[in-house]
This record gives C-alpha cells, structure tokens and sequence, in this order.
C-alpha cells in the first residue's frame, strides 16, 4: 500500500495524473490504475472524477493527510535503518524550555545514556521562539516545550504534564505567605523572564496574551539570574514546582480566576524527522515525571 499512498499523495499535490506519474517515475496509467486498487482495498472512493479532472471526496481528504504522515514517518524509519546498517554515527539534539525542571532532564538523560551508549546525547535550553526555529529547520531533533502554538499534524505532538505554576518570590514578601497568589496581586511587581533581546517581544506577549500578566517585566540571560534578582526583590519569577527555593526566596502556586495557572508541556518534533530516539527519550521524559 505504501507505493499506492505515494502515487496517490502525487495526484492530490500536482493535481495531474500525468505529473504525478513524473514525480513517481511511472506512466500515466499505472498511476490510475494504483489509485484505483487502492480505492478498492479502503473501500472507498477517494476521488471524485470530472472527466480528466477530480476533487477529493471527504474520504480522500482525511487519507491524504494521514498518508502524508504515514509516508514521512516511514521514510524516517528508513532513514535511520540504513543508518544503522552502515553502522554510522548516531546523535540526538534536544532543546528544552528555560527553567523546565532540572532534575527530570537529568535523570531522563542518564536513563538514554545508558540505554544508548553509543548515540551522542546534547541538550540546549532556550525561549519558546529560540527554540521552534531551530527543531522546524533541523538542527535540533527534537523540543520539550508549552504549547505555546496550535498544535500541527506536521509535527509529532507528545503531551507530557499539565504543569502548575509558582511564582519564585522573596520570602519576606508580604504576598509570601498566602497560599496562592492572584495575578492581579502582582501588577504592581515585576515578572522576571529568561530571554535574549531579539525573544523579549515575543515572550512579552506571550506572557501578557496567553498567560495574563498584566505588569511589566524584567529580563535576565538565565535562570540563575533569575532566581538572584527573585532573592533580592527585584520581581518574580515564574517557574514550575520544581524550582529550588534556596536562601530567603519561596514557590507560591500562581492563580488565575480562582484556579491554577498551569501549562501544557509537550514533546516535538516534525514527523520528517520521527525516529525512535526521540520516542524512547519521550518516554523515559514522561516516566520520570510521574
């Protein structure tokens, strides 16, 4: 069936019988006669014939997405075989969001390490824009980052948690002591982000839009800028329950309308490039975040 979703994604995309056989390297007729074996094995027609034109039926509009998914993902799968039998060098590249726990990257790092010896394992940490340009043009493998756009079917889209979030903030703060803070509490406050300039615009609104904030902002290079300018009462910083609280800061659960404020992490990567490392290291993310 994988020759016949070929010649069939040809059609839909060169919306020619004949041009589809160019791309496939087959005649004209042999491609008519793919789409038609393949329409009697669904059982279905897939296209709506007008003499020498079509239209998609509903049926085929479904199949052609997911036979674009299915053909990406099984010449990945070929990919990487072939990679394997010339015993050639494997990598996996992984981009995490600043801030995302530190401990669950470090235990899901050893746990492929040492599944995977012979596979070159590198981590970066970044915004949310740093780090979808560089997964959507390859040189990253794959993200851990909040949905932060719709979700595509171009991409492999793990969910991994559904995180709540505290507000990293000194502890002799006298909004330190409650046990949720409101957003509109902190207005008056500045909201500490990780961003380099060119991300502050985008990370600005993302906050503000999506996410609520209301004040202004104070953007630092790193985490551990953040948490020193949290500890001398400089603002706070938003982070997940995993963040030290170390010296005299402290996590308080950030809420909005009454309830948690919380985002999805996820797990991407674009389905040209799905391969099983990037499943296995999903998967050992997920484990340890239970």
């Amino acid at each position: 069936m994988l020759r016949q979703m070929r010649s069939f994604i040809a059609v839909v995309e060169t919306n020619s019988f004949f041009e589809a056989g160019e791309v496939c390297h087959i005649s004209q007729s042999a491609v008519s006669q793919q789409i038609r074996a393949l329409e009697s094995e669904l059982q279905v027609e897939l296209l709506e014939r007008h003499g020498r034109k079509f239209t998609l039926t509903p049926a085929g509009q479904y199949f052609y997405k997911q036979a674009k998914l299915q053909v990406q993902a099984m010449d990945s799968v070929v990919r990487e075989v072939r990679r394997v039998g010339k015993g050639e060098y494997q990598r996996l590249r992984v981009g995490v969001l600043n801030g995302f726990s530190g401990r669950i990257v470090e235990s899901t790092v050893r746990a492929f390490s040492a599944a995977h010896p012979n596979v070159q394992l590198s981590l970066t940490t970044g915004t949310h824009e740093a780090l979808f340009h560089p997964v959507n043009s390859g040189s990253l493998d794959m993200v851990v980052n909040d949905q932060w756009r719709a979700l595509s079917d171009s991409y492999v889209n793990e969910e991994l948690t559904e995180q709540p979030l505290f507000a990293l903030i000194r502890q002799d703060d006298p909004l330190s002591g409650q046990s949720g803070i409101r957003l509109d509490q902190l207005t008056d406050r500045l909201c500490i982000l990780v961003t380099s300039p060119d991300q502050r615009e985008s990370e600005t609104d993302h906050w503000r839009d999506v996410m609520g904030l209301a004040g202004n902002f104070l953007f630092v290079d790193n985490v551990e800028e953040a948490r020193m300018n949290a500890a001398a009462g400089n603002g706070f910083y938003p982070c997940d329950g995993d963040m030290p609280a170390y010296g005299n800061t402290v996590r308080v659960p950030l809420l909005r309308n009454g309830a948690p404020l919380t985002r999805r992490m996820f797990a991407f990567w674009p389905v040209r490039a799905d391969s099983s490392l990037q499943r296995e290291f999903t998967a050992l993310l997920r484990g340890n975040l239970k």
